[in-house]
């Protein structure tokens, strides 16, 4: 005796999928596929607009409308809550899949949208539609809070070895602000000691921190203050990073190996410094920012104009217009050797010695 569905008397053959006694269009009429909520709720920031998936607030792909951005954010929360049934799984004659209809404009904070199940057994095809409604609320995402409540969990305290953090560092911190996700940065603050960066979260806090040691050369280092208990009785506390910048920075002019130097660039853990008078350059590593080896040039160094009349083997000769055009002599090796009479050099008188700083 054949195999007939026990529903409709449809009779097996190798083209109808049978699932226990009842043919695969008997069967969807009495189950369900996917397990689909009858409400859906979508978190969204009114000040960010990030929306909440699985408890983490994410940034939309686009900003160019709320409605855009709801139905982003409705395509992963649907995908998060839309469960194929497990019966299902082990069927290798039947695929599922499913797709969402949503209204072409969104004119609400609660609107229906329709969850289509689609069931492909052998040649055939089969749907089942799901009502959803879905609400929206509006919000502040925790960053944004923290924001408009001038709350933070980190700082990044700027300081300056010059004691002031100046334009020409705060243009430089202000470029490197704009390459951080803006919503992590709670608040930036000018202090008498320089700048105090209010973040969200520690991770923001060292990052930042570490384009600002790459970048000028700074030492950084951390602690955390306000220890304390919350109501669970965890311990918590705020990072404080201080990101102290060094004295010196890109094109000023230093000692260095009882010459004079051009800070050419700061990048990373090193320091590339030109000699001013060979016109050479050498890498040193950043923390001789900090240790001596690259100093001042000191506040004695008396800074004049020479004009090249002549030169030989041994010696360049100049004059200084300023001081009744007395000959000098600069010994060979502290000028370079392209200089020729009639050249006006730049040069520093430091504890009597000339420093060449290359042509006026």
């Amino acid at each position: 005796m054949g195999r007939f569905c026990a529903k409709c008397g449809r009779a097996f053959t190798e083209e109808v999928v049978f699932v226990g006694n009842l043919c695969i269009q008997c069967y969807l009429e009495e189950n369900r596929i996917l397990n689909v909520p009858s409400k859906v709720e979508i978190s969204l920031c009114k000040s960010c607009f990030s929306y909440k998936v699985k408890g983490k607030w994410i940034k939309p792909l686009t900003y160019d409308s709320p409605e855009n951005i709801v139905k982003e954010a409705l395509e992963k929360i649907v995908e998060d809550k839309i469960k194929i049934i497990e019966e299902y799984r082990g069927l290798k004659e039947i695929q599922i899949a499913y797709n969402m209809e949503v209204p072409s404009e969104i004119h609400s904070t609660q609107f229906p949208i329709t969850i289509i199940g689609k069931v492909k057994a052998g040649k055939e095809v089969y749907e089942q539609r799901y009502p959803v409604l879905v609400k929206v609320s509006y919000t502040l995402c925790p960053n944004c809070l923290m924001r408009v409540s001038k709350t933070y969990k980190a700082i990044v305290q700027v300081r300056s070895a010059r004691n002031s953090v100046d334009r020409v560092d705060r243009r430089k911190i202000d470029r490197i602000l704009r390459e951080m996700d803006p919503h992590n940065i709670i608040d930036v603050e000018e202090v008498r000691e320089g700048l105090n960066i209010k973040v969200s979260d520690a991770t923001t806090a060292r990052i930042l921190a570490s384009k600002i040691r790459n970048e000028m050369g700074a030492m950084v280092s951390e602690s955390f203050k306000h220890v304390r208990r919350n109501r669970e009785g965890k311990r918590t506390s705020k990072l404080v990073v201080v990101v102290r910048l060094p004295k010196f920075r890109e094109n000023d002019l230093v000692m260095f190996r009882n010459d004079i130097f051009r800070i050419v660039k700061i990048s990373g853990f090193r320091v590339t410094l030109r000699n001013e008078r060979t016109n050479t350059k050498t890498t040193v590593s950043a923390e001789a920012l900090w240790n001596g080896r690259i100093s001042s040039i000191p506040e004695t160094a008396v800074h004049k104009k020479y004009l090249v009349i002549g030169r030989d083997d041994r010696v360049v000769y100049v004059v200084d217009a300023s001081e009744n055009y007395e000959v000098k002599e600069i010994p060979l090796g502290y000028v370079s050797e392209n200089v020729k009479p009639g050249d006006e050099l730049k040069v520093a008188i430091i504890n009597g010695k000339p420093y060449v700083l290359g042509k006026a």
